[in-house]
């Protein structure tokens, strides 16, 4: 592989292939087959008729607009020995599509079929600019009269083949220019990575105007052996396909692995003749079952349209089976992982792939500007400008270095979900969910979230029979929760019965959101993740919310119309999750904060006890929380988004450091109510603040972020955009790689035996205000109070009404 190809061309190939072997098969679509010899004499007559009578010149585009039948790749090879350039065009485009991209490649000629004469006639009479485009009917191609042989023409390696469209999900679509030298080179190299020769069988069912027929008709030339065009991909009838043509290869990618496992087991699946199977992202989760279930080697193979192939995983490398490993640099490739300023980053840290090396793109037709973002100079010493056209290709695809040297595919930097500092890739999601029996396809996008700035949202196509319904969606959350991190699993969830798909089998998500937009089904909120493989924390109506951010919990109180008020139930709840977390086995720390402008308003007063047995219950969760949050492992940290009263703001006394934003403000109004305070501020407050403790607590003041600041309530103040973030940042730099953070912890908070003993002094204080009457006249004073102010309120407003 790592040496130059013996002949350089497309053309001289076919040639060579023709005059070693004439009578060998060379194309196979249905039951017709043609020999190298034939498709030799056919595209040879073809070429003359391009020439002399379509009057194409050296570097003229030919455009090819047809669907899988002999003719596209017999009019690829005429065109290339006339010295064109070809411009594949998807069979499916409608109007615009096929108008841009005729008039930005400048096609002089297009072939076609009489079921797109007339769309092509309709662009040709409306368009001034295309009204010279001349459009030839496939099915009377009128090359019987010219000779057998090639025009005597020169051509080289550096010869421009292509105009390679690519897909266009973001913008309009962009040529990738590719020579003879990328095709023979691409040919070339997959015949070394395969070891295929002349008695296999190729099969590709992908539509030609794609990559990946065409690479596959470069490696039939190159080794000699026959390729079997199917019409299309069809996951129910492939396999019968592979049998009937005995095929011993193929190659497929995105959703077609899954498509075809999710077929119905059949006692056939091993009667078949295949050898291996190349595929681009093989789920991991089913990998060893798919060799298993069909008896063939499944092996990676990475590229782009702009590189051809880079990355290739050894068919005898059975170590890498079920890994999600990209494999190796093909020997003519040199690959690098790079941070976003082009710097080379460590053995598992994720960042972008770039690639030099042959075969690659000569650039983007018509767009230097484009061509220079993604072929860039520089790299390491030594290895500048190693890469065809002088630069290294950034992939845009996020990959990590394992210790074997292999790469592992992350995502794409587009592809992402961004949920609270946290870039999720797609694609690991959606294989997650994948792995479910009842799950056919799936497509994970943002979806836009005024807290996280990004929620996680799975579109999901279910095999036939299963119910869409909420129970489903949980299960299969909960399933795939079992195998993600938390931040990572899907909070929105909406059934689709199919996805619109581009002709190579991938999901459009571009199209996808606009039919999601336009006709919205229904759509399943399972709320923050708690627990792996649980698919709520709480009810999606519940008052606590659980996330994870950088292997940090974060828990948020989220009742804003309540100032995020708790009662019993969230206070247990909240003290249940703090435990549950603070063990340190699934994450480094905990964050507590609250939504809205409030992080707490601590008692829930619209529950408010009737009983003594009431207050002992309440008293007892605010102690709850005290004990786990300074019995855990992991460092706790506050976020004070807002208005922190009572015992909200006795909460974060316990945690191991506040931070807090310009609105943060504290608030202790239990005295001037009849209520105690009560869960350990009688020990935590004058532990923090000193002299200060007494008048917070009996002169009830409000306290505002400086001063808290001041007197060490807050350790620091941030904008409200950094808060969370900076409550993460801290967790992480307190909790290094081999700590000792958790012994130390236990060193620096107060003892058990002296927050129990403040417990006892705060019960006792808790039963004399009952029995002496002062809490219930607490409590009635506030209602009574709040009353009188919304009866101002609403007499302000009547009047406004009347005036």
């Amino acid at each position: 592989m790592g040496e130059d190809p013996h002949i350089a061309t497309l053309t001289g190939l076919l040639s060579e292939r023709a005059r070693k072997s004439p009578d060998r098969e060379f194309l196979r679509f249905g039951e017709e087959s043609w020999t190298f010899a034939e498709i030799e004499a056919w595209t040879s007559r073809l070429a003359h008729r391009l020439i002399e009578v379509d009057g194409v010149r050296t570097g003229d585009r030919v455009a090819i607009m047809l669907p899988n039948i002999v003719h596209w790749p017999v009019v690829w090879l005429a065109a290339l020995k006339a010295g064109a350039v070809v411009v594949p065009v998807n069979s499916s485009y409608q109007r615009a599509d096929l108008t841009f991209l005729l008039r930005d490649s400048g096609a002089r000629v297009v072939f076609t079929d009489d079921e797109r004469a007339g769309l092509l006639k309709e662009v040709t009479d409306a368009e001034r600019d295309l009204a010279d485009l001349r459009v030839v009917d496939v099915a009377a191609d009128g090359s019987a009269p010219f000779p057998a042989t090639a025009p005597p023409l020169r051509v080289t390696a550096g010869t421009l083949a292509n105009l390679q469209y690519t897909s266009g999900t973001t913008g309009f679509p962009k040529a990738c220019m590719l020579t003879h030298d990328y095709w023979v080179r691409l040919g070339w190299t997959c015949a070394g990575v395969t070891g295929l020769g002349a008695e296999d069988v190729l099969l590709t069912a992908q539509p030609f105007s794609y990559m990946d027929p065409q690479w596959n008709t470069a490696l039939a030339l190159t080794i000699g052996a026959p390729l079997v065009v199917l019409p299309r991909f069809s996951a129910s009838g492939f396999f019968a396909d592979v049998r009937r043509h005995r095929a011993t290869f193929f190659y497929v990618l995105g959703s077609m692995p899954t498509l075809l496992f999710k077929q119905p087991p059949s006692a056939d699946d091993l009667d078949n003749d295949l050898r291996l199977v190349l595929c681009s992202g093989i789920p991991v989760g089913i990998h060893a079952q798919l060799e298993e279930r069909w008896g063939a080697p499944w092996r990676e193979i990475y590229g782009m349209t702009e590189s051809g192939v880079d990355l290739f995983a050894p068919v005898d490398d059975v170590r890498a089976v079920g890994t999600g490993s990209l494999g190796q640099p093909v020997p003519t490739k040199q690959v690098r992982v790079v941070d976003s300023q082009g710097a080379d980053l460590s053995d598992g840290a994720p960042g972008e792939l770039v690639v030099s090396g042959k075969p690659m793109m000569r650039g983007y037709w018509n767009r230097p500007e484009d061509t220079a973002r993604v072929l860039r100079s520089g790299g390491p010493p030594g290895n500048e400008g190693v890469a065809a056209g002088g630069g290294w290709l950034h992939t845009g695809d996020v990959v990590v270095r394992r210790p074997d040297g292999g790469l592992q595919l992350v995502g794409r930097i587009k592809d992402m979900v961004r949920r609270g500092g946290e870039n999720i890739a797609s694609a690991e999601v959606e294989a997650a969910l994948e792995r479910d029996d009842a799950v056919m396809a799936t497509a994970v996008v943002a979806e836009p979230d005024d807290t996280l700035g990004e929620e996680v949202k799975a579109f999901v196509q279910l095999v036939p029979g299963v119910a869409a319904d909420r129970s489903t969606a949980e299960r299969i959350v909960d399933r795939a929760g079992r195998q993600l991190a938390r931040f990572k699993v899907p909070r929105y969830v909406e059934f689709v019965a199919d996805f619109p798909r581009t002709p190579s089998a991938r999901v459009s998500k571009p199209a996808l959101r606009t039919r999601a937009a336009n006709e919205p089904g229904v759509t399943y909120d399972l709320g923050s993740r708690g627990r792996t493989g649980g698919a709520s924390a709480v009810p999606a109506e519940g008052r606590l919310g659980v996330d994870v951010v950088r292997d940090v919990a974060v828990l948020t109180l989220r009742r804003p119309e309540k100032l995020n008020a708790m009662d019993v139930a969230t206070r247990l709840q909240l003290a249940r999750t703090v435990r549950e977390f603070g063990t340190g086995a699934d994450v480094r720390g905990i964050v507590l904060t609250g939504t809205g402008r409030a992080f707490s308003s601590g008692e829930d007063l619209e529950a408010a006890p009737t009983s003594y047995a009431q207050v002992r219950a309440a008293v007892e969760s605010f102690h709850d929380i005290t004990r786990a949050v300074v019995e855990t492992r992991v460092p706790v940290v506050a976020a004070v988004n807002g208005l922190a009263v009572g015992g909200a703001s006795e909460i974060t006394l316990c945690c191991d450091a506040r931070i807090g934003t310009p609105a943060a403000e504290y608030y202790q109004p239990e005295n001037g109510r009849g209520i105690t305070i009560s869960n350990a501020s009688s020990l935590l407050l004058t532990r923090l603040v000193r002299n200060h403790a007494t008048r917070m607590v009996l002169g009830s003041p409000r306290i505002g972020a400086e001063e808290a600041r001041r007197i060490g309530l807050l350790d620091e103040i941030v904008a409200p955009e950094e808060l969370l973030e900076r409550a993460v940042d801290l967790v992480v730099e307190w909790t290094p790689e081999n700590n000792t953070t958790a012994l130390h912890l236990a060193l620096l908070r107060p003892r058990p035996d002296e927050i129990e003993q403040a417990f006892a002094r705060e019960d006792a204080a808790a039963q004399q205000a009952w029995e002496s009457g002062v809490f219930s006249a607490g409590i009635e004073g506030f209602w009574n109070a709040k009353g009188a102010g919304e009866q101002r309120r609403d007499a302000r407003t009547t009047e406004e009404t009347w005036t």
